[in-house]
């Protein structure tokens, strides 16, 4: 677009294996700053696999840019049984390689792939084997095609100041501090600009004080000198020429001075051999870089200018805006500032990249030859030119995917395509992408050309035919249509079609095709096609000197169509504040605070903090929530208060008051003077009860989950008819014990007494998901020994204790694994390799189990002591190291039994999931969960989502409507709820 900026449709779509919404504000600040219009999505929560395999996926239907990220870690989080941990995270890179190799071949749109480094939460015993496989990861995602990696090198040259935050992701698994994660997004940014916007070609430098410090007209060769930091620009330009920038010079000056510092100054890094062209006068730089442009035969928008002159500057803005012109900033700050200049920034680096330098210096002597030579047909036979036409090699599937997006005015149909759609193209007809070499006596053009063909109808439809005008008026296009006339004779086809669609550049295009096909010309409403009999195609000839005038034309002004620019400002502002004021995650986040800070918008006055704490929990809420003026008495909802802003909000609170509070206490909390309170009492909540949904006449009780937590049926919750008030019960909590019973009759029993002083007697509807849905059951027996009624009991995904599991699940995956190794399936090694790999395998298994043994003993230990104190109703031992709930509830789950029953009971079953996220049908063998075995009245329903994941968006709907269906008397599923129902009656 005029302003830089890109046209795009689509959105930036993540998928993560961790709580990556906490990127959204800084991603979408930082797309908006690098002028991409892109909105940003998520995937639900913890789904990577299943969105890389699914054909209906927020990735697999998204147009813009996916990204993918990884932290192995996470795959072992949620993880019960220890000793499958080691085996997992061995299989977890394969895994997800494989779909990712299964998506780029189904996918059209970019991809983006990191794999996050192992922070310090991660066990010790498994951080070298979680950083090697992220390492090979990376490496092998790497070679797919269609997919970009962000390295942690990316990362790390934006990063600054704390990157983890250990409290935050305890409460609802967010790894990253918010730092962290603006540095994560100002990398993914640079990432996504290099995938969607074109790289500048060309990098004009001025000489005095630009790439050495003096005037070399004035100190002379000897006088001047190059410091470090202009070495720097120097080495810059040298690597950026390797990849296919061309370096120009513009400077005014006697070329004879400036020619000698290159001959004889041998601390220049710089050579004038990387220099493809100079313009040293006494012109002014924008009549030089006007020259050079029409020279080298590229648009001034390909071009930037750095000089150290602000004053040169603004006249090559005001007289040349398409020029992305930059000022060199102080010397401190040139190594960082060319380190971080997007302009240059490529997805991939092409052999014909790398020649670029040489191919336009050959190219000016076949110019210098054409104005000697006074009969062309002479000229052209004198050039002896080569013509290769092919299937592409390995190697050249990029350039072809970069032939698509730039070739513009000999290009038939301007269909634009990646590399990824390249292949699969091939694939399903191989020869159908023919690649087109030249190469003459003065060199190698390199690839230059694509023909794209498919038989349709009796037709051989060539529906890409596109060239690089540097070798227009060469024949090169009459061979190429020739050789597909070859491939229709060879298939027996009899026409040779080539569709055309005009653009507002290809006229060359046309013009070619109407000077060898007019007279089969038909016209449709979109498309005009050139429907050639193969034997004509076959026939097709250059005559030197009766090429059409467009075609003349485009060969000697290629790419320089003029770029109006509304604002010259904005590209370079741009550029400059990308490359020295957004460089790490600190100064994204000083800069979003800058732009938009709300200001509080209540009607009621703000009420003053009355002591040094409330001020202190009023400064974490304005910065957390992003609003100034904030009161103690306003609410947290009412002032933009969310969920993912709890965990940050309770992480930060964390470190600065030293006390962690479960992140449900915002809901009976929800002011700063309440939270101020609930801190000073020096206890968590007290009320066990937590309302998720107030204000209906029936109530529905769901028991915290394994972890303590009832934040989760939240999104259920809000779902559910407004005839139902909601609530979860949260576990009893004392000092440094998370769950103060040891047994899960005494969890189930403190339950009940939670719920009966907010509802007396029954029907009673309870339920909970995975160790809150055991609860629930429990709860339900006892509620009947009660002689309550209890009406429904709805269990989430959860087995009954003791139901028999898959048996040899990681057995067979260590013996594939081995199987695989032995037989080569990690690449071709030698025997003293494998066996080495083989051996390392053996000692991660046996170092594991060992470790695994230690915590086991470590938990049951401390699980005997938490006995004994809470039947002596002593405090915990001071020193000792706490139990977590999960801990205390697995440790007395192992001496639980359920009881035979026959209220309802409504199993809802996930359907899929990976990891820690796996269906427990995945995992069991009996297709209840083992509940036939103690459930009379058994009904069950299957959703979508994974064991975790079916409570999170989008699946929380379904969950909700699945539930819904059996609380209300008329069915409220949505229409496009898919669940299958069963009935099971027990054994």
């Amino acid at each position: 677009m005029p302003d830089g900026r890109v046209e795009t449709r689509g959105s930036v779509a993540i998928a993560a294996t961790f709580t990556a919404d906490p990127l959204q504000p800084a991603l979408e600040f930082l797309l908006t700053q690098a002028g991409l219009g892109l909105e940003v999505e998520f995937a639900p929560y913890n789904q990577v696999l299943q969105e890389l395999i699914s054909t209906s996926s927020k990735l697999a239907l998204n147009k813009g840019v996916n990204v993918v990220l990884v932290r192995l870690e996470d795959l072992v989080r949620d993880i019960v049984d220890e000793a499958a941990t080691a085996a997992l995270l061995q299989d977890a890179h394969q895994e997800i390689l494989s779909a990712l190799n299964g998506f780029v071949r189904r996918s059209k749109t970019p991809t983006i792939v990191a794999v996050l480094e192992t922070s310090p939460q991660a066990p010790k015993q498994l951080s070298e084997t979680l950083s090697s496989a992220g390492r090979k990861l990376l490496e092998q995602a790497a070679m797919l095609p269609g997919i970009s990696v962000l390295s942690p090198r990316d990362i790390d040259l934006v990063a600054s100041g704390e990157r983890y935050d250990a409290d935050s992701n305890d409460l609802a698994h967010i790894p990253f501090s918010e730092t962290h994660f603006a540095a994560i997004a100002l990398a993914l940014t640079r990432k996504i600009h290099a995938l969607l916007v074109p790289d500048r070609k060309v990098l004009v430098l001025d000489c005095d004080n630009t790439l050495w410090r003096g005037v070399v007209g004035e100190d002379g060769v000897e006088g001047i000198t190059v410091p470090a930091c202009l070495a720097a620009l120097q080495r810059f330009a040298v690597e950026a020429q390797g990849k296919g920038v061309l370096i120009c010079l513009a400077s005014k000056n006697t070329e004879r001075d400036v020619v000698e510092v290159f001959e004889r100054r041998n601390d220049m890094i710089l050579k004038l051999d990387h220099v493809v062209e100079h313009r040293i006068n006494w012109q002014s730089k924008p009549e030089n870089i006007l020259a050079l442009s029409k020279s080298l035969n590229l648009g001034l928008d390909a071009f930037v200018f750095i000089d150290d002159n602000p004053v040169e500057c603004e006249l090559m803005r005001a007289e040349l805006p398409q020029v992305l012109t930059l000022l060199l900033p102080p010397d401190e700050e040139i190594e960082s500032f060319l380190a971080r200049l997007w302009a240059f920034d490529k997805v991939a680096v092409t052999e014909e990249d790398k020649r670029r330098t040489g191919m336009y210096k050959e190219e000016a002597a076949r110019r210098e030859l054409e104005k000697g030579t006074v009969d062309i047909v002479d000229f052209v036979a004198s050039l002896q030119v080569e013509v290769d036409i092919g299937s592409p090699d390995e190697a050249e599937w990029a350039r072809l995917a970069q032939l698509t997006q730039r070739t513009n005015q000999f290009n038939f149909t301007t269909i634009r395509r990646n590399e990824a759609e390249l292949r699969a193209l091939e694939r399903e007809a191989p020869g159908s992408v023919q690649r087109v070499r030249v190469r003459d006596r003065f060199g190698d053009y390199g690839l230059v050309g694509l023909a794209i063909n498919q038989h349709r109808a009796g037709e051989l439809v060539v529906d890409t035919f596109l060239l690089s005008c540097r070798v227009l008026g060469r024949g090169v296009e009459h061979a190429i249509l020739r050789a597909m006339g070859e491939l229709a004779r060879k298939k027996n086809i009899p026409i040779v079609s080539l569709p055309f669609k005009r653009s507002a550049r290809n006229e060359p295009a046309w013009a070619f095709a109407e000077s060898v096909a007019g007279t089969y010309r038909k016209d449709d409403d979109q498309f005009q096609f050139y429907r050639i009999p193969t034997e004509v195609a076959l026939a097709i000839l250059h005559r030197p000197g009766q090429d059409p005038d467009a075609v003349i034309k485009a060969r000697n002004s290629e790419s320089k169509k003029a770029v109006a620019v509304a604002n010259p400002q904005d590209l370079a502002g741009r550029y400059t504040a990308l490359s020295r004021e957004l460089i790490t995650g600190e100064h994204v986040l000083r800069a979003m605070r800058k732009a938009s800070s709300r200001v509080r918008d209540l009607p009621n006055p703000a009420v003053d903090p009355v002591n040094p704490s409330e001020r202190r929990m009023l400064a974490l809420w304005e910065e957390v929530l992003g609003v100034d003026g904030l009161g103690v008495e306003d609410d947290y909802v009412a002032v933009g208060g969310t969920s993912l802003l709890a965990a940050r909000l309770f992480a930060s609170i964390v470190q600065e008051f030293g006390v962690k509070l479960p992140l449900t206490a915002i809901l009976e909390h929800s002011t700063v003077r309440k939270l101020t309170a609930l801190l000073q009492s020096a206890a968590v909540p007290t009320n066990a009860l937590v309302e998720l949904r107030p204000r209906g006449h029936q109530n529905v009780f769901f028991v915290h989950d394994g972890d303590g937590e009832t934040l989760l049926y939240m999104n259920v919750a809000r779902r559910l008819p407004e005839q139902f008030a909601v609530f979860g019960i949260e576990p009893q909590r004392l000092p440094n014990i998370p769950l103060a019973h040891a047994s899960l009759e005494d969890m189930a029993a403190h339950c009940i007494s939670v719920m009966r002083q907010r509802q007396p007697q029954g029907p009673y509807i309870v339920g909970g998901m995975c160790a809150g849905g055991v609860l629930a059951h429990e709860i339900a027996h006892q509620l009947e020994a009660q002689h309550q009624k209890v009406e429904l009991v709805i269990i989430l995904d959860a087995a009954r204790p003791g139901a028999a599991k898959r048996q040899g699940r990681i057995a067979r995956q260590r013996f594939d694994r081995f199987k695989q190794l032995f037989a080569g399936g990690e690449h071709s090694r030698n025997t003293t390799e494998v066996l080495g790999a083989a051996a390392r395998k053996l000692v991660n298994v046996t170092l594991w189990e060992v470790v695994s043994r230690g915590k086991r003993w470590s938990v049951k230990t401390r699980f005997n002591i938490l006995q004994k104190v809470l039947a002596g109703k002593r405090g915990w031992p001071r020193g000792l190291p706490a139990l977590t709930v999960r801990q205390i509830y697995d440790s007395a789950e192992v001496e639980y039994k359920a009881t035979q029953s026959s209220f309802p009971v409504l199993l809802v079953r996930a359907r899929n999931g990976h990891a820690g996220d796996t269906a427990f049908r995945e995992i069991y063998t009996d297709e209840t969960l083992g509940w036939r075995d103690v459930a009379k009245d058994l009904s069950i329903e299957d959703v979508n989502g994974g064991h975790f994941s079916m409570l999170q968006e989008p699946y929380a709907e379904l969950l909700a409507n699945t539930i819904a269906s059996r609380l209300v008397a008329k069915n409220i599923a949505t229409k496009n709820s898919s669940v299958k129902q069963i009935r099971v009656d027990a054994a």
